[in-house]
């Protein structure tokens, strides 16, 4: 068996072009590209021993991966929308219910952890996305994804306690 031929640098660059430019066809966030043509690199390399594969195999991993990809975001958000609940006030509901509600969501935020606290100060009270804190922060987009989402079930466990 003989080895596979050193990788091209130049070869490598030109093909990493090629996959991003495709996969901007389908995806606009530049942080999903990123990781969708690094799934498919991953994939060339576990094909490595076949040799090079060309630019037909290359787009249509790509291709696949941002499918399952949206695939899996509608299934999400299929699967959010059937759980979710109403919790909107109605504007001439009770004044008094809204300033507690808004207290003891203060309140259960505040007793978070420090990086819980921060992170979801920065979501919902600056306004943030995930991909704004994690550069602010300089901590890895699913890190702060983990954290916001950890923070929100103890807030909603803490309301869940004090019979909201």
């Amino acid at each position: 068996m003989t080895d596979p031929p050193p990788p091209d640098p130049d070869g490598f660059a030109r093909d990493d072009r090629f996959v991003r430019a495709l996969l901007r066809r389908f995806v606009s966030d530049p942080n999903v590209i990123d990781d969708l043509a690094q799934e498919t690199w991953l994939a060339v390399l576990k094909q490595a021993g076949s040799g090079y594969l060309g630019h037909a195999w290359l787009s249509t991993v790509a291709r696949n991966f941002a499918f399952q990809t949206q695939r899996a975001n509608q299934r999400r958000l299929l699967r959010e929308s059937k759980v979710a609940r109403g919790l909107a006030v109605e504007p001439d509901g009770d004044v008094r219910f809204d300033a507690d509600l808004r207290a003891r969501v203060l309140a259960a935020v505040a007793d978070l952890d420090e990086h819980y606290r921060d992170i979801v100060r920065q979501r919902f009270f600056e306004d943030l996305t995930p991909a704004e804190i994690a550069e602010r922060t300089e901590i890895p987009i699913e890190t702060v994804r983990t954290r916001l989402r950890r923070a929100l079930a103890q807030v909603h466990r803490a309301l869940m306690r004090r019979g909201l």
